[in-house]
């Protein structure tokens, strides 16, 4: 067949043509999206149901890097997700550390991936489980007069794992309450914390049950001190009469309670007495008033209360003015 003219001729300066358009056309795409890579970080899954139910990866497996090559747009583009690792773990038969193969597939076909490792190093123990005591630890007392005096854990125990045997040892499980606020009785359900050797917190081990019920019983502290009798009245005396002594006997009671209370109270009063329109020498019978919480020994105290008259002052006498001296001649001077 032979083709036309106008295609076969001046040919070697079409071609020319062709292939300077072309890089051209390259060099044009290129520039706008050149090609470029990067280092990514891809997670190695360690799910335990894929190790042997014997074992369990005593350390977490780190990230690999690997390198992802394309042009600009397909490399930003990149999503890790589109990657499929796996790890021979069915081929653990020991415990220890070991190296173990390791698959990644690019389902991306429009970028590559480069510096995949052949295989990833992983620690492995025997799987178990432990049983431990439950401490209940207040990081706060309760207020001044108030303590605790009986607390129960309900389960007192927990089973912790399933874990790598090395981890289980020396853990501690622990329910924290903070009780400065607390002056009632405490119960309810409370989170297990385990806490390793050097009292760092654990929070990659399974707990069982994850809660219990603790109950704490807060009592006040009693206790007792003498303070004064202070009596309260009320009104006022006659014009031109004075209230000039209130005797309580006794002077002092003993009270009792949360040493909170106590500790304020260095007088006690009594119930009030009214003295208006009182004169001369008068008893009453009146019963102490400590603040809630606090009883007085005795309870009742005999308060006697004297009212006199003010004396009006005698004017006191005018003094009799002394007589001005009679001046006296001076003597003649002498000649």
């Amino acid at each position: 067949m032979r083709l036309p003219g106008f295609i076969t001729r001046n040919l070697r300066l079409k071609a020319l043509a062709t292939g300077i358009a072309l890089v051209t056309w390259i060099g044009v795409v290129y520039a706008g999206n050149p090609p470029e890579s990067r280092t990514i970080s891809v997670h190695v899954p360690q799910d335990p149901a894929s190790v042997p139910s014997k074992y369990v990866l005593a350390n977490h497996v780190p990230d690999i890097t690997l390198r992802v090559s394309g042009t600009r747009e397909h490399v930003n583009a990149f999503d890790v997700s589109t990657l499929q690792v796996g790890v021979d773990y069915h081929l653990i038969t020991h415990i220890g550390v070991q190296n173990l193969p390791i698959h990644v597939v690019n389902t991306d076909a429009d970028v590559s991936v480069d510096n995949v490792p052949n295989s990833i190093t992983v620690d492995v123990d025997v799987n178990d489980s432990v049983n431990l005591p439950v401490t209940l630890v207040i990081d706060h007392t309760p207020p001044a007069g108030y303590v605790v005096t009986e607390q129960k854990v309900d389960p007192d125990t927990v089973v912790v794992g399933p874990g790598a045997r090395r981890r289980l040892s020396g853990l501690s499980a622990q329910v924290h309450l903070d009780m400065s606020n607390k002056k009632t009785n405490v119960e309810g359900q409370f989170n297990v914390t385990l806490y390793d050797r050097f009292a760092r917190k654990v929070t990659d081990l399974g707990v069982q049950p994850a809660q219990v019920t603790v109950t704490i019983t807060v009592s006040s502290v009693t206790t007792s001190r003498a303070s004064a009798v202070l009596p309260k009245v009320t009104g006022s005396v006659l014009s031109g009469h004075q209230l000039v002594s209130i005797v309580a006997n006794p002077p002092t009671v003993v009270l009792s309670g949360p040493q909170e209370l106590l500790n304020a109270l260095d007088s006690v009063p009594t119930q009030a007495i009214s003295i208006g329109g009182l004169f001369g020498d008068h008893t009453f019978q009146v019963k102490i008033t400590p603040p809630a919480g606090v009883t007085a020994e005795p309870d009742t105290v005999t308060v006697t209360l004297s009212i006199v008259a003010l004396s009006t002052p005698t004017p006191a006498p005018s003094p009799t003015p002394s007589p001005t001296p009679t001046p006296t001649a001076a003597p003649p001077t002498p000649t």
